[in-house]
């Protein structure tokens, strides 16, 4: 290494480096920059798979309607919560037949069915329920709990007669009386 008029070691053209300081800076703010944006992509990443669970409610919701509608038959949307699934059905002839469910979905992976009601049955926490849709296209009034991972909870109110949503990214108690 060469030294300089003051005897103090000069740098040459081949050993440019970083100081230990310049080092600690940017680290410094890469740690703020990763503490920052972080939680806001992981917050981001849960909430998708919400947003997809309640796209897919409101389509199975959507479909039955029509289906009733179209068919000038009654239709049953069954939520089952201990699969995560949800499904269509048509009212069954006679009251021992098994439903062949049609349009059937697995809610995303991560996401569940914490529990679902109505003004007409007690809620449910377990099983399944199921939600009436006449031949008119008046879909029977709910509520809908989805847990997502981290325990977000979303509460999907299904408005009567449209089965339209009303959509709250956290949990509300919805009583009916």
């Amino acid at each position: 290494m060469r030294t300089s008029e003051t005897g103090k070691p000069r740098r040459t053209a081949g050993t440019r480096a970083f100081t230990l300081l310049e080092l600690i800076i940017v680290i410094a703010l890469l740690g703020i920059v990763v503490g920052y944006i972080g939680p806001r992509l992981y917050t981001g990443i849960s909430s998708s798979s919400m947003d997809k669970a309640t796209r897919e409610v409101l389509t199975v919701l959507q479909y039955a309607r029509s289906t009733a509608v179209t068919r000038h038959k009654p239709y049953y949307v069954r939520f089952d919560i201990d699969n995560a699934r949800i499904g269509v059905f048509p009212k069954p002839e006679s009251s021992g037949e098994t439903p062949d469910m049609l349009n059937e979905k697995a809610l995303p992976r991560g996401v569940k069915l914490k529990g679902v009601k109505s003004p007409y049955q007690s809620e449910k926490l377990q099983g399944h329920m199921d939600i009436l849709v006449t031949p008119e296209g008046v879909i029977e009034q709910g509520v809908i709990y989805l847990e997502g991972e981290f325990g977000k909870i979303y509460t999907l109110v299904v408005k009567p007669f449209s089965g339209m949503l009303t959509i709250h990214d956290h949990y509300v108690e919805i009583g009916y009386g």
